[in-house]
This record gives C-alpha cells, structure tokens and sequence, in this order.
C-alpha cells in the first residue's frame, strides 16, 4: 500500500483516528475522480477522431473546436480537483482549501464562456455568469487577502 499512496502511508502511526479517516476518505475520492478522469479521456479521443478524421465535417467550424475544448476544459477542472484531493492527503493544509475551491469554479465559469453558444445564448444568462465570477473573483481576493494578514499575525 506504501509503494502505490505514498500519501495516504505517510506518518499513518502519529495520526489520529479522524485523520486516518479523512485520508481514506480522500483516497476514495482520488481514485473515484481518478476514473471520471480515464473515462472521459477516452470519450474525448474518441470524439476528437471521429470528428476529425470519420465525419466530413470542418475541423475549423466553431462548434467542434467548442466541443473539444469543452471536453479538454472538462478533464482538466476534474484533475485539478482531485490534485487537490491528493495535495490534502500530503497534509499540505489540512482539508481543501478555500483559495482551491473557488479558483476551480472561477475555471469551470471560465469553461462555460468558452463553450457557449453566443448565437443562441440569453442575455440575462452572460449577465448572470459574468456577476457569478465577479463573486468568486472578490471571494478570491478576499481569501488570498485574509491568508496573508492571518500569515503576517503569526
């Protein structure tokens, strides 16, 4: 077990029991989103050939470079979420951050204006994502803010 979670071994005898548990936890998780991760990998070079090289479509056309980075932007918000899962069982920082939670759904807001549709998309829907990230980036701010003056009082 050692040899494959280095992570999860790492001064398993001076945790507690609650950080064993959280740990094991987080493994689950890892290996879960891990599997997400392989599966639609898979669906995306599945997709990527068969658009490129089965169908006749035009590899330039708009919409299949969206569908492509929809799902290239969609495996690389999993993996950083489970990076962060595993950088939790390092026990850099306890449980996920705060600063980690909000930058990966700032990316998944991100991936959402890259994909969509501007021909057919509301208003009031870009209005609604764009207020979205202005919150999560004044979240961001604040948190990377309060990170700093809780690190200047120690």
């Amino acid at each position: 077990m050692k040899k494959w979670f280095p992570e999860l071994m790492d001064q398993w005898s001076q945790l507690s029991g609650y950080q064993r548990f959280e740990r094991l936890v987080s493994l689950v998780l890892t290996v879960a989103i891990g599997c997400v991760v392989l599966v639609a990998l898979y669906y995306l070079i599945m997709h990527v050939i068969e658009l490129l090289f089965v169908q006749t479509r035009d590899p330039f056309d708009y919409r299949v470079f969206q569908a492509v980075f929809d799902m290239i932007l969609t495996v690389l918000i999993a993996m950083e979420f489970n990076n962060s899962i595993v950088r939790t069982m390092e026990g850099r920082g306890g449980f996920i951050q705060v600063e980690i939670v909000v930058l990966i759904a700032i990316m998944a807001l991100v991936r959402k204006f890259m994909v969509m549709d501007m021909e057919t998309i509301d208003p009031l829907m870009i209005l609604a994502l764009a207020a979205a990230v202005l919150a999560l980036g004044l979240s961001y701010w604040l948190v990377r803010r309060g990170g700093r003056h809780s690190d200047e009082a120690d």
